[in-house]
């Protein structure tokens, strides 16, 4: 298994949703690639903040695939920039996207959240 291979994988890796031969290989690629491992360790982090604020904002609801397209995002951009840049240049667009999806989420009459509660 290839790095770009590897690297759609992750969300799906970290979740603990691929077929268990799948898992399986892409685990025994890991330690090859310290690449590879940085980017599990992120789509870790990132799962862990998006579980988070929907723990903490139940009417919170992610656009599909949002998690997977930040991951891609993130990826694309550390293939683009030079390694200095690449935590302020991320960071800086995923605030973006972050501020994003929260104004989204607000009134603009208010100002407020605006959490939609699930159907019953």
């Amino acid at each position: 298994m290839n790095c770009e291979e590897l690297s759609r994988l992750l969300p799906d890796l970290v979740e603990g949703t691929l077929p268990p031969a799948l898992q399986a290989e892409a685990e025994a690629a890991l330690p090859d690639c310290p690449e590879c491992q940085r980017e599990l360790e992120l789509a870790r982090q990132v799962r862990a903040l998006l579980s988070a604020l929907q723990a903490e904002y139940s009417g919170l609801r992610l656009p599909p695939d949002f998690e997977r397209r930040l991951l891609a995002r993130i990826h694309t951009e550390q293939s683009s920039l030079e390694l200095l840049d690449l935590s302020s240049q991320a960071l800086l667009q995923w605030l973006i996207d972050f501020i994003n999806l929260i104004g989204a989420l607000l009134d603009p009459a208010t100002g407020a959240l605006r959490l939609q509660t699930p159907p019953a």
